[in-house]
């Protein structure tokens, strides 16, 4: 993943309810939620959450299947395992510099 990539998604999540639409949906797993099930849950009105959820959609964090007349949404598994990656590649990096004795050894 590039960081032109990456910064989108992040800022999407960079929301206290589009986190917990996130937690709620990786909670869900495969099968997914319900826009308005979501909106119920979380305690807001169904059409802000409608704006959220088209921000996680543009971002790649959720991804959305019609069942009937409902629209259903579910985590992006794989994008958000690229992201992981990433940030894990931006951090590893300075884990070893920071570690207890880093300094004695140098």
């Amino acid at each position: 993943m590039h960081e032109s990539d990456a910064l989108p998604m992040l800022s999407a999540m960079a929301q206290p309810t589009r986190l917990k639409v996130l937690a709620m949906l990786a909670r869900a797993g495969g099968a997914g939620m319900a826009s308005g099930e979501i909106a119920d849950a979380i305690g807001i009105p169904r059409h802000l959450m409608s704006s959220h959820l088209a921000v996680l959609s543009r971002a790649n964090a959720v991804v959305a299947r019609k069942t009937g007349r409902a629209v259903v949404y579910s985590l992006n598994g794989d994008r958000l395992s690229e992201l992981g990656r990433y940030i894990d590649s931006l951090v590893l990096p300075i884990e070893g510099a920071d570690s207890p004795g880093a300094n004695e050894r140098a």
